[in-house]
């Protein structure tokens, strides 16, 4: 049986790796969610650098559910199974609201060349989505 003091030991590194994944997993849904109701043209590249922090934290995420793993040997301990879901759950999540990004960015463009073509204005952006407006 561990000590007391080991098991504590255990204990923080599994909270620690359950928040190296919770952290980029709520940064990342704050960024889309303010992109989602602002449209801001900054928040996309906060974005991409919250995908290089989730990377990073993964790597050592991984790395304390090793060495958990390591001090643990074959016990069984609660919190490992979400911790490692929280670090690989960001993958998804990561692709599905770039996918949904990508729809949502489209639509704001189609609206915008919609727009101009009504008001008889200069669009710039996305030459193919003139051809999906309906007059």
């Amino acid at each position: 049986m561990p000590s007391p003091s080991k098991r504590l030991d255990l204990r923080r590194l599994i909270c620690a790796t359950q928040w190296c994944g919770l952290i980029p997993m709520l940064i990342g849904s704050a960024i889309f969610l303010l992109w989602v109701w602002s449209a801001s043209t900054l928040l996309p590249l906060l974005g991409l650098l919250n995908m290089v922090l989730g990377l990073c934290l993964f790597g050592a995420g991984m790395g304390l559910l090793y060495a958990v793993r390591l001090r643990a040997g074959d016990r069984w301990l609660p919190g490992t199974a979400m911790a490692a879901a929280l670090l690989f759950g960001n993958f998804p999540l990561a692709i599905t609201y770039g996918g949904l990004g990508s729809q949502i960015e489209l639509g704001r463009q189609r609206e915008a060349a919609c727009q101009a073509m009504r008001t008889n204005t200069l669009y710039t952006g996305a030459a193919d989505a003139r051809r999906v407006c309906k007059q």
